[in-house]
């Protein structure tokens, strides 16, 4: 009997007779994320261009988020979120991903050789390859050189633990130099011309971390899994031939460190997880040190040590203490222009939270030096973290998303400009951007110029409205007044909004059941009418808002609301299941309405309409609760109609409700159908408005959702037809026609993850879409989504200006780029000096074994030299350091490789690093060739010499050309930057 009832129920779900209308077809839609602003969530690791100033945040989810001038930033999606056994190299330019270069063994460490396109990469079985970037087209090509375990190790005995942690061109000699170090504790200098070892040093104990601490290359420190740091002596070319004790001779072997760092680590058994080194004047240089943040308390995690002559007897350092600890950090430079001397310092760091915190290293060299002088100590540095401009300690709990349907762009596009150069950043790269907390939008004479509005709600009672007509909202008004006569914030959680811009009116109503109605003036305003958002006052809003009504329901949160602009009604529903209806002249309350539901109370929306009803037309007010039901009352009288509530027999909670009309073909004639969607977390039902209307269930079309739950849902139109938006807890987002329901297309959204709030707390995330389908994902005061559905729709200003990180038409030549000069020999005045002749007070000369030499030649030599190889006998085994194509041990799901067209297509259609599984067959082989076209490759000698190797002359020349404020990973043309090798330096 059961198996019966079941069928007759699914046989009572029949189309409308006939075709249905032509609707929205996939041809309409183009799902794709417009721009990302802020931090993303899931950050897990920095890189820094210090030539460019550009900061690459790497995520654990697959996505590389860069940040440069002007406010510019950008997000590069990965199809592989994992670290895995390839590198990735992406053109920054055209934010695509040009190609991927596949291994078999682990790739656990890489170097670029700095003004150059090659580099280092290390693997788990302690062997190096040299690769180069190949621009025309842009792809990896592996050069003949190798550095095999054998050679760098020695053949004696083969060590346990051979994986390759670091690998460190040494400064002032990068075309000549590389140092090499393992994780079992050795430490090898490697000679690239000669390809030999010329000295060897370290002890038994894991490596963990490293970094130089020298300009010239002479000190390295390097972390330990046990909290040990040690300080090594490495000889350099240009330290240490006058028989300095400081600098250890060439082809030895040295044992014992330079000098060891107790900084407490040890004792309480904190693995260092990450170093930094600053080289400063004088006796300023400091080392940052982090320790390992599965095992670190927040207060001993991360730590500065002054690093001068006097550490042998006198330890300076400071302790940095968050809240949280740190997975990363890096040191970025800030400088108003190219040419500026001035540079503004930072340290920044991911917590583990993800979230972003930001030092003046500045202040922290200020602190250690009045430590180090024995005087009063200023108070201790204090964060900063990093969070959207303008973002206040108030959250977001509800919001309105409205676009201009006119497609008509009232403001030009330089307007905006001009407000972007004052925008504040988001992470300063820049110290010319000026620090302001408003901005001066003086060209704002109403709401009607504004292509796209945003409306926020906060936890504090504010309203603020953002011109989101470019990727950077813009706040435009913020209102704080609860009453004609009170300005003040009533600290009362807002929860419903609703605007009208043609009345104009804004209503919002509030977790205590107050509802107030904000009536504007007609526009245009004056020009003053900015309002500041730390501003509130009568005399900044008067030539603005009109009149501002209240009314209170004293039935709980307000959850939905809605106007009937033919009758001025105002329908209010709230979280206990009560629905009031307002005159809004008066404003005056005509009746109000418990609806009684078994599970959950509450009114999710409210919808006034028409309903012709036995051949008479009446007034409906829709209701749709928390519980899934659907019913309908006499807006006039508040009275329920028909036979009461229709709802399915398995009730969740409800998202959405609306009715919606459709056409319907006959064989005889079109006809205009209403219908009623209803949207909850586990399922849609469309049922017809009539029989709804009679409290008769009459489904006619109902999908099911089984892997994840709806969290979202929304309608949106394209020319006549509407179309469905559902956004799910796992990021997923489906594009679905009306009535029908059909799945038009599915995508997912990276980086979106939505967790249900607790009880009487808020979402931190706050989705809310226009009716072009125009997506707005807000994750705290941490970041934004502006994601669009529609094909060809250009309702954002500035989306290529802004998301313009690097261009290659602006990359400056070589000789600016690569200056010749000399480099000087470091005097031993104390193991930290570096003392260097002033240019400026006397000649210049030259050290001994300082050799001069051009970059570029430096550069065509190493072409020559990679080029061929230097083990003859290891070429199989370097051959086979690649994936065979008829040895793939990869899954093909994880790696999407296809020939450039494809890929730049799928990349700009979508955005987001989707699969799609019918082509599969066509991916494998595309792989087999690929790796065959890389293979091939290899045999081919570089006749293109790219950027020259710069020598400096002076400190701050050496300081500049290495980048040591942060040991750049990236080269001067700045064309990858790869999210699993971002990943793979953390293990």
């Amino acid at each position: 009997m059961l198996a019966v009832k079941k069928l007759v129920e699914k046989a009572s779900i029949k189309k409308p007779g006939g075709n249905s209308s032509d609707g929205l077809k996939a041809s309409d839609v183009d799902p794709r994320l417009l721009f990302h602003n802020g931090v993303p969530c899931a950050a897990a690791n920095f890189a820094y261009d210090n030539a460019h100033m550009i900061l690459a945040i790497s995520t654990k989810d697959g996505r590389i988020k860069l940040y440069g001038k002007g406010n510019s930033q950008a997000l590069l999606e990965s199809t592989e979120p994992l670290p895995s056994k390839f590198l990735q190299v992406w053109d920054i330019d055209k934010k695509l991903l040009s190609d991927a270069y596949i291994v078999k063994e682990e790739i656990t460490s890489f170097a670029v050789i700095q003004h150059s396109l090659y580099m280092y990469i290390g693997y788990s079985n302690g062997d190096i390859s040299v690769l180069k970037i190949d621009q025309e087209p842009l792809h990896v090509v592996q050069m003949q050189y190798t550095i095999p375990l054998s050679a760098s190790y020695g053949n004696s005995e083969v060590p346990d633990d051979n994986v390759v942690t670091h690998i460190l061109p040494q400064p002032a000699a990068e075309s000549k130099r590389v140092l090499i170090i393992f994780r079992n504790g050795q430490i090898v200098l490697w000679d690239i011309r000669e390809s030999k070892t010329v000295f060897k040093t370290g002890g038994t104990k894991k490596v963990s971390s490293a970094c130089w601490s020298c300009p010239f290359g002479s000190k390295v420190v390097v972390g330990y899994n046990n909290g040990e740091i040690f300080i090594w002596s490495i000889p350099s070319l240009n330290v240490g031939r006058d028989g300095s004790a400081s600098a250890p001779d060439h082809n030895s072997t040295q044992n014992t460190p330079l000098l060891k760092l107790n900084l407490g680590y040890k004792s309480e058994k904190i693995s260092i997880g990450s170093m930094k080194w600053i080289y400063a004047e004088g006796k300023a240089a400091r080392l940052y040190v982090m320790g390992d943040s599965d095992n670190a308390s927040s207060s001993n995690s991360l730590q500065v040590v002054l690093l001068n002559d006097n550490i042998e007897s006198r330890t300076i350092k400071m302790g940095l203490h968050l809240s949280e600890c740190c997975v990363a950090m890096e040191i970025i430079s800030a400088s108003s222009n190219e040419q500026s001397k001035h540079r503004q310092e930072s340290l920044i760091l991911i917590g583990k939270s993800g979230h972003i915190y930001q030092y003046d290293d500045g202040l922290i060299e200020r602190y250690l030096i009045q430590q180090s002088q024995s005087k009063s100590s200023p108070s201790l540095p204090k964060e900063v973290t990093v969070k959207l401009p303008f973002a206040d300690s108030s959250i977001i709990t509800t919001s309105k998303f409205i676009s201009n349907t006119t497609n008509v762009f009232n403001i030009d596009d330089e307007y905006y400009r001009e407000l972007m150069k004052n925008y504040p950043p988001l992470v300063m790269v820049e110290t010319n951007v000026k620090d302001v907390s408003t901005l001066s939008s003086t060209k704002f004479t109403g709401f009607s110029k504004v292509q796209n509005l945003y409306i926020t709600g906060h936890n504090n009672g504010a309203i603020n409205f953002w011109d989101a007509s470019c990727p950077l909202f813009i706040p435009i008004l913020q209102l704080k007044q609860q009453s004609e006569n009170d300005f003040s914030l009533s600290g009362i959680p807002l929860t419903a909004l609703f605007f009208d811009s043609t009345l104009p009116l804004l209503v919002s109503g509030d977790q205590s059941g107050t509802v107030r109605l904000f009536r504007f003036k007609p526009e245009p305003y004056t020009t003053n009418s900015f309002m500041s958002l730390t501003g509130g006052s009568k005399k900044g809003t008067d030539h603005i808002i009109q009149s501002v009504k209240v009314v209170k329901t004293n039935n709980g949160a307000v959850l939905s609301m809605n106007i009937n602009h033919s009758s001025t009604l105002l329908a209010v529903g709230s979280d206990q299941g009560h629905v009031s209806v307002f005159s809004m002249d008066g404003p005056t309350l005509l009746y109000q309405k418990s609806i009684a539901s078994e599970i959950s109370a509450g009114i999710v929306d409210l919808q006034f309409l028409t309903c012709s009803l036995q051949g008479f037309e009446k007034n409906i007010l829709a209701v749709g609760t928390k519980d899934s039901s659907v019913l309908a009352l006499d807006s006039e009288t508040g009275n329920t109609l028909g036979n009461g509530s229709v709802h399915p027999k398995k009730l969740s909670r409800a998202l959405f409700m609306q009715v919606f009309g459709s056409n319907t073909n006959t064989e005889e004639s079109t006809t205009k159908q209403s219908h009623i969607l209803l949207c909850s977390e586990k399922a849609l039902y469309v049922y017809s408005l009539v029989h709804a209307v009679q409290g008769i269930k009459k489904v006619l079309y109902k999908k099911k959702f089984h892997s994840s739950s709806c969290c979202w849902a929304s309608t949106f139109h394209s020319n006549d037809d509407i179309g469905l938006m559902l956004l799910f807890s796992n990021g997923k987002l489906e594009l679905r026609s009306l009535p029908e329901l059909s799945l038009i297309v599915e995508t997912c959204i990276r980086g979106f993850n939505y967790s249900p709030p607790k009880l009487g707390s808020f979402s931190d995330t706050q989705m809310c879409c226009s009716s072009r389908g125009d997506l707005v994902l807000v994750n705290g005061d941490q970041e934004i989504f502006v994601f669009s559905t529609l094909v060809q729709s250009i309702n954002f200003r500035l989306l290529d200006s802004v998301s313009t990180i690097y261009s290659k038409e602006r990359m400056a030549s070589q000789e600016e780029l690569v200056p010749g000069q000399a480099i000087h020999k470091e005097k031993k005045k104390g193991i930290f000096s570096s003392v260097i002749k002033d240019l400026t007070g006397g000649k210049e000369k030259h050290a001994p074994i300082a050799e001069t030499e051009d970059s570029k030649e430096s550069i065509q030599e190493l072409s020559v030299i990679f080029s061929n190889p230097n083990f003859p006998s290891e070429a199989d085994n370097h051959d086979n350091l690649t994936a065979d194509e008829d040895d793939v041990d990869l899954n093909i799901d994880d790696i999407d490789i296809d020939d450039h067209e494809e890929k730049h297509k799928e990349q700009n259609r979508l955005g987001l690093g989707a699969l799609n599984k019918k082509k599969l067959a066509g991916k494998f082989n595309a792989l087999k060739g690929k790796l065959k076209e890389m293979k091939g490759n290899i045999h081919k000698a570089s006749a293109k010499e790219e950027q020259q190797e710069e020598q400096a002359g002076t400190v701050d020349q050496i300081k500049k050309k290495y980048g040591f404020s942060s040991y750049s990973s990236s080269d001067v043309s700045n064309i990858f930057l790869n999210m699993n090798l971002l990943e793979v330096k953390t293990h």
